[in-house]
């Protein structure tokens, strides 16, 4: 994809899942990237891993070791960055976290700290680049299909990315005003290692819940992502099966919670048909 040619794209979460598979493809289509993440050391892996996609001489990785939801160290850094290196012309938010349980086995701390990464950590970086960027920049949210539809065992999680739809949908308008374009991704199950986290704690009614939007290749979806980018699409929502229970849900949302509901039942009825056996 031309379009990304020599464009510098600031990525949070970009030393693991959606967050590094878009480095990678981005890096192998010429852009420059300034990955954000916790972890220091996993992301001196994953520069190390992207760097295997460089394109051509002078395109640069930057790594900026910062938490997001640390509102006072990321200016520091990201401002540094930015006088250093320029302003992005587009950013990701990828930053998350995921906790998969019921209510009453989520701690407050993790709840919390749902609350700040998923939500306080996007709304952190945006108000530190978004001065600084110019107009026809864009900037991305990776909310997720939890954003969407309701569904058991995602009281904190889901309630972050809800709210991150209400912030994108509230936001686009302000950034419309500016020249600056801003698109929401709402993908479903994809194939990364929070799924493997949140599956730790996941019941099992939550996990038939979730078929119903299907499970999908990461690979597919971060091409669908960066070409709905590319086209200033606002909304995305990867997968057929996904926009169907999508848009169930907005026009027949009565159908939606009934057929949830009879899904749930049933699931509960077969977990204990097997656990008394």
């Amino acid at each position: 994809m031309n379009y990304y040619k020599n464009k510098h794209v600031y990525i949070t979460g970009g030393s693991s899942g959606i967050g590094l598979e878009i480095a990678r493809k981005l890096f192998s289509f010429g852009a420059n990237l300034t990955i954000i993440a916790r972890n220091s050391a996993k992301l001196e892996d994953a520069r190390r891993d992207i760097e295997k996609f460089k394109v051509f001489p002078g395109q640069f990785i930057r790594c900026l070791s910062v938490d997001v939801a640390d509102n006072s160290e990321l200016s520091r850094v990201v401002s540094q960055s930015i006088k250093e290196f320029g302003a992005p012309d587009i950013l990701i938010n990828s930053a998350g976290i995921i906790s998969c349980d019921y209510l009453s086995n989520i701690s407050y701390d993790t709840f919390d700290a749902i609350m700040k990464i998923n939500l306080f950590g996007t709304r952190n970086i945006i108000v530190q680049a978004l001065p600084a960027m110019k107009k026809g920049s864009h900037i991305v949210i990776i909310s997720s299909m939890a954003g969407l539809v309701g569904m058991c065992g995602y009281t904190a999680y889901g309630t972050s990315k809800f709210a991150l739809v209400g912030f994108a949908e509230c936001l686009r308008g302000e950034l419309k005003q500016k020249g600056i374009h801003l698109t929401l991704v709402c993908p479903p199950e994809i194939e990364t290692p929070m799924l493997l986290e949140e599956m730790k704690t996941m019941p099992y009614e939550s996990r038939i819940l979730k078929n119903m939007a299907g499970q999908l290749n990461l690979q597919s979806v971060i091409i669908q992502i960066l070409r709905s980018i590319a086209r200033k699409k606002f909304m995305v929502v990867p997968g057929l099966r996904a926009k169907w229970l999508w848009l169930t849900q907005r026009f027949t949302p009565s159908l939606f919670r009934f057929s949830s509901d009879m899904i749930t039942r049933w699931a509960l009825s077969r977990k204990k048909s097997f656990l008394s056996r």
